[in-house]
């Protein structure tokens, strides 16, 4: 058993417009987490996004994680000093959740010998969210497709052409998945879902053979979009402004409130566009360059 590793696990976009709950696609933004087994208590020390909110004792997330991994293991948590760099901001729909979730799994896992699978961890991971589209980018990188269904997950994924990456811009504005969910219908006309399901299978088409002229509709959505884009001001405007400057599609990350841009050549331009297009409105916004991850999370052994 190891006595200090390091452990880096991907953030994530999701649902890519009309795929909700189903499509993630790991991104080159992390949360790192070193973590110290030889300690009398339980520390946790956070940097980076988030660090002034984040409890610091074992009712942190990704301590009480692991401690729900350990029960699944039959055996007793111990205490930690976990020392967490967090460039994944929160509450903006880049799988900061989802990362932490997996976190603390593999920290259980990694301290009793490593007995579940990728997939056992990204189905635990899964359960607890409730979705599985953020927590399967970080578990296994790539583009994920995925269906959890009583508790059973299953999941597959495809890696997108080299070329292609994302333009992310992120709002001063939290938005809480629970917050957003509230706002989508219960009920949708049968021929809006049969959209749903035509677009997101284009996506993964789409993806897989770089066809990025498909891009644009395959990410136009019934299902949750027009109902959450009303918690980020001038939505439609920024979309259009990132396709002017040739992103090839653009949708809100996840539940909001960052939005993402797919580019393949036009990165910067499009960059651009998007803090010009945000100067106006009512928030104050940042904007990154990230590509595709193409791997899940990986561990480390620290000297």
């Amino acid at each position: 058993m190891p006595t200090k590793f390091k452990i880096t696990v991907p953030g994530s976009t999701s649902n890519l417009g009309a795929g909700f709950d189903t499509l993630g696609l790991a991104l080159k933004i992390y949360l790192t987490a070193i973590v110290t087994t030889d300690s009398q208590q339980t520390e946790i020390k956070t940097t980076g996004h988030g660090a002034e909110n984040v409890p610091s004792d074992d009712t942190n997330l990704i301590y009480s994680i692991y401690k729900q991994g350990c029960e699944f293991l039959g055996v007793a948590p111990r205490p930690l000093k976990i020392s967490v760099e967090n460039d994944i901001p929160l509450s903006r729909g880049l799988g900061s959740s989802g990362a932490a979730v997996v976190c603390g799994l593999v920290i259980a896992n990694e301290l009793n010998e490593a007995k579940l699978t990728n997939q056992q961890i990204a189905e635990m991971a899964a359960r607890i969210e409730g979705h599985p589209e953020n927590v399967t980018a970080s578990c296994f990188g790539g583009l994920t497709i995925s269906s959890l269904k009583n508790d059973k997950l299953n999941s597959c994924k495809i890696n997108p052409p080299a070329e292609l990456k994302t333009v992310v811009l992120i709002p001063e504005i939290e938005i809480q998945t629970k917050d957003a969910r509230r706002l989508l219908p219960e009920v949708v006309p049968l021929e809006k879902a049969v959209a749903n399901i035509q677009r997101s299978s284009l996506m993964v088409a789409a993806m897989a053979s770089g066809c990025f002229d498909l891009l644009r509709e395959a990410v136009a959505d019934n299902l949750h979009q027009p109902f959450r884009k009303r918690l980020i001001p001038g939505f439609d405007e920024i979309c259009e402004a990132a396709y002017g400057a040739g992103a090839h599609a653009a949708f809100i990350s996840g539940s909001g409130s960052g939005v993402i841009a797919l580019v393949s050549e036009q990165a910067h331009a499009v960059e651009q566009a998007f803090t010009d297009v945000a100067a106006p409105l009512e928030f104050a916004a940042t904007t990154q360059i990230l590509e595709i991850e193409k791997e899940g999370y990986k561990v480390d052994e620290v000297e």
